[in-house]
């Protein structure tokens, strides 16, 4: 029996993007403890392809070296860039237009009369970009039989095998990652039925499923296609907390199906690489790029300014608008300085237009909300090392990385209390009520006024805290699989000779 890991969406997410979200995090983080996985029954990665499988396997050394190279340089490549009296970078749809950007820059507003068609021009640019990625990865992605070929991810080079994977019976395929993003062909399961192949899927959410309104239209055809075909042609399911693998339960049996019971993984802590203790801690947001300023930033201090820290993918299911109203309310309620900066650190998602028009028609709350894009794993963790506490908001998760990045970093968290996110955050965060403003506005202001509190839950985390590890992940998973009843052989269609 071999185990198998289906990479193609994390190959694909490459091509595009150095800097992972919480997907493809997880997903590579798992399958690089199991490449280093000392046990009975092998472990091997491919991807889709051609031939009778649909699959070719890959070099997961070559392909770690590259993902590895491409988030140590992201910085190099995405300039981090704050937000202080400057245009914030363009919601969803909105494609930066060199014009506009100069004008910006020079301080003059643009004419009204170059509004309407300037933005007609750059929605049409947006659809046409959006389509190139597709198809330069389609055509990256071509294999032929029986050749190997060099494949750039996050502008690093690998080589990938080009020999079809020929699966045994009882082999096992796992997919981790977003599989709805790349969903197999009917063939493939007709495949895996008649070679006795066994499927293993982990579910990260629910969310297309249960909220749509927080997704794209196209994910979540995706992601409801994916439910009905490959989570129901599982063999083994698996989810990465307890409130996902509820979630999941109540979505099969809604469609009337039964399902394997989900087994639960334990998430590592995914904390960033922390910078080298020789580096010097001043202020974290000091010395970043800025690609037109409308104002210059104001000289960074010789001491960190306090700040608090949003790590997250500015969207809308995050609830970065909470936030916003909170700050805003700070600012009314007490003196100016007395309310430290709220620092956003992640990139723009989806589905955030109305969001970021506000922060810009006011000036990002006159500098109290800066924006760090695409941080590197070391300006994370400066980030994180810096701050007076951490929050995140979310109204729903699969599990909450950045609540254990921030317990992993010594710092707690002013949390939601939906979904996964108590079961992340454990005993060591001060939840809120995410819809309820002032319930969050309480708590917030509570650890801001009362720093004593802040130590406390800090002194808890280091004393208690012991969070799991990747190679944890790895293991339950492996496990798992390994301890799996085998199926059946298939029948064979060879008659014995009779020697009479």
């Amino acid at each position: 029996m071999t185990v198998w890991l289906d990479l193609e969406d994390l190959v694909r997410y490459f091509h595009h993007a150095a800097r992972p979200t919480g997907i493809q995090r997880m997903s590579f983080e798992i399958c690089r403890e199991l490449a280093l996985l000392d046990g009975p029954e092998p472990v091997r990665f491919c991807r889709h392809g051609n031939g009778a499988s649909g699959f070719r396997a890959i070099q997961f050394a070559a392909l770690q070296a590259g993902i590895d190279a491409a988030g140590a340089s992201a910085s190099d490549a995405a300039p981090v860039a704050v937000a202080v009296r400057q245009p914030p970078p363009p919601p969803a749809g909105r494609p930066p237009n060199s014009f506009v950007m100069r004008v910006a820059a020079s301080g003059r507003k643009l004419p009204p009369h170059f509004r309407r068609p300037l933005g007609i021009i750059g929605r049409a640019t947006v659809q046409i970009l959006d389509a190139l990625p597709d198809l330069a990865r389609a055509a990256r992605a071509e294999i032929t039989p029986g050749s190997s070929q060099r494949i750039q991810i996050g502008g690093q080079q690998f080589e990938l095998e080009g020999e079809e994977v020929v699966f045994a019976p009882g082999d096992w395929v796992v997919v981790l990652g977003a599989a709805w993003e790349t969903p197999y062909r009917p063939e493939i399961f007709d495949y895996f039925r008649a070679q006795k192949v066994r499927l293993a899927v982990l579910a990260h959410d629910m969310i297309p499923e249960l909220f749509p309104e927080w997704a794209v239209k196209a994910n979540v055809k995706n992601f409801r296609t994916w439910l009905r075909t490959t989570v129901l042609a599982a063999d083994a399911l698996f989810a990465v907390s307890r409130s996902t693998a509820a979630d999941l339960t109540e979505c099969i049996h809604a469609m009337g199906c039964t399902a394997p019971a989900p087994v639960v993984l334990p998430v590592g802590s995914a904390a960033p690489k922390p910078a080298a203790e020789s580096d010097p801690l001043t202020d974290p947001l000091a010395g970043t790029s800025v690609e037109a300023p409308v104002e210059a930033p104001a000289a960074a201090p010789e001491s960190p300014a306090p700040y608090v820290l949003l790590v997250s993918t500015i969207e809308i299911r995050k609830n970065h608008a909470l936030m916003f109203r909170i700050w805003r309310r700070l600012l009314r309620d007490l003196p100016a300085e007395s309310v430290p900066t709220l620092v956003f650190a992640g990139k723009v998602g989806w589905l955030t237009a109305d969001l970021m028009q506000q922060l810009e028609n006011c000036d990002w709350l006159d500098g109290r909300i800066r924006f760090v894009a695409s941080p590197s794993d070391a300006e994370l963790a400066r980030l994180y090392r810096g701050c007076l506490f951490t929050v995140f908001p979310s109204l729903y998760e699969g599990w909450g990385l950045p609540v254990t990045e921030s317990l992993a970093f010594g710092k707690t968290v002013a949390a939601s209390d939906r979904a996964s996110i108590p079961e992340a955050g454990g005993p060591f965060c001060a939840y809120y009520d995410p819809e309820n403003t002032g319930d969050a506005y309480a708590v917030i202001r509570r650890l801001i006024e009362r720093p004593e509190e802040v130590a406390a839950l800090e002194a808890k985390i280091i004393t208690e805290y012991r969070p799991p590890v990747w190679a944890d992940s790895a293991r339950r998973l492996y496990d798992t699989l390994v301890a799996a009843p085998a199926p059946p052989l298939p029948l064979s269609l060879d008659l014995p000779v009779d020697a009479a």
